[in-house]
């Protein structure tokens, strides 16, 4: 209940859960992400950084009851969303929101009135956030892990897909290398094969590299790795990776340092063991 000389926009400040559906213009909803055909996990992130691009004073309230991150004061149109964890567990990622005008809605609440029907509703984004190698994966974990390189140097942004499986059908695990160059691709459904004697758990799985186009990684050099990045790097249609990255050949080198190079003019396959985590990294031909 509204306090005397209350308003709803100060109520819903104070206040957690719904309130940001009756006077809020736009939530996060961040999960984990687990794979291309998979849905995100189901526990929410706390503890991440958002900002936006026009910067706006305001930094969203946390729900912890919904798992959103609402925002109550942002001026409609199109901005860009920054997602950061301070943690290092997660990748930083870019989103872009389309935020709605409830300005006629809020000052009905305001008023006292009750918004007319099919009055504007805030915008809900769902964000999936790839781990990063500061993350903790429990023992039995199945991943691939190392540094991408282009001759001495780190490669920061380059896109990565490694093919996989979800129950039972093909699926794709995809991620981006850090600002030094890192990745991590955690196979969450890679399982052994006990259809064959003896049981199967190593398998090589198809990779593929889209690094920076010249413009973007000097965007990410100058601009830093999240404010350089384009929005929605994961959703990009073909033209738009196009534009910003190009495939890249490559060879692998194990943690033992044993090189897996092309063979015939193809990119080598990259080992997969189920239940480990393995070290492979990635270095860019010519």
């Amino acid at each position: 209940m509204l306090a005397p000389a209350d308003t709803p926009l100060g109520w819903a400040a104070r206040h957690s859960p719904e309130r940001v559906v009756a006077v809020g213009v736009l939530a996060l909803r961040i999960r984990r992400y687990q794979s291309e055909a998979a849905p995100p996990g189901l526990a929410a992130i706390p503890g991440l950084r958002i900002t936006t691009v026009p910067d706006h004073p305001e930094r969203p309230l946390w729900h912890e009851s919904t798992g959103l991150y609402g925002f109550l004061r942002l001026p409609p149109g199109e901005l860009r969303v920054e997602v950061a964890a301070p943690s290092g567990r997660f990748q930083a990622q870019a989103v872009l929101a389309q935020v709605p005008d409830r300005s006629a809605v809020r000052e009905d609440l305001e008023a006292g009135i009750t918004p007319a029907p099919g009055s504007a509703r805030p915008l809900i984004l769902d964000v999936a956030l790839r781990p990063a190698l500061g993350i903790a994966l429990p023992p039995g974990t199945s991943a691939v892990w190392g540094v991408v390189t282009d001759g001495a140097h780190p490669v920061a942004g380059a896109l990565l897909g490694l093919a996989s499986v979800f129950r039972g059908a093909a699926d794709t695990i995809t991620s981006m290398s850090g600002p030094d160059g890192s990745y991590l691709l955690v196979l969450p459904f890679e399982a052994i094969d006990r259809s064959v004697s003896p049981p199967l758990r190593r398998f090589e799985r198809a990779l593929a590299v889209h690094a920076p186009r010249p413009a973007l990684a000097a965007a990410l050099a100058r601009q830093g790795f999240l404010a350089g990045q384009p929005a929605g790097p994961f959703t990009l249609t073909p033209a738009e990776r196009n534009a910003l990255y190009m495939p890249r050949d490559f060879q692998l080198r194990d943690s033992g340092g044993t090189l897996h190079p092309q063979v015939g003019g193809q990119n080598p396959l990259a080992p997969v063991s189920v239940g480990e985590q393995v070290r492979l990294d990635i270095e860019l031909l010519p």
